[in-house]
């Protein structure tokens, strides 16, 4: 019966000592778990700012954008505007130059040059 005793004891102390070194183990695999969890929860609140940061970027680039097109189709508009105003001025210029070639012309002609004599 002491041999019994002798092997269940020795047994138990052995299924302790498994048991303590298993604890270890597991209880290290947690805190290596934990550090894990919070580098990874930082990483997330890191990224979740960039994420805000950049959704403002974008919303600021898309008002942006949009004043940026609206001047463009204002200043297209205003070109188109500016051309035919050129165009208009050219046709005049044209003109009046053809207007300032007939009267010389006629000024330079026989029948005039008599009337100023």
């Amino acid at each position: 019966m002491l041999a019994d005793y002798n092997a269940a004891t020795e047994t138990e102390e052995s299924a302790i000592k498994v048991f303590e070194e298993l604890m270890a183990a597991k209880t290290k695999e947690k805190e290596l778990a934990s550090q894990a969890i919070e580098k990874k929860t930082a990483r997330v609140a890191e990224l979740g700012i960039a994420l805000a940061e950049k959704a403002n970027d974008l919303e600021d680039t898309q008002e942006a954008l949009a004043a940026d097109q609206k001047f463009i189709a204002n200043l297209e508009e205003g070109c188109e505007k500016k051309k035919t105003e050129w165009e208009a001025r050219c046709k005049l210029r044209a003109e009046e130059l053809v207007a300032l070639a007939d009267t010389i012309k006629v000024l330079n002609d026989d029948d005039a040059l008599e009337l100023f004599k």
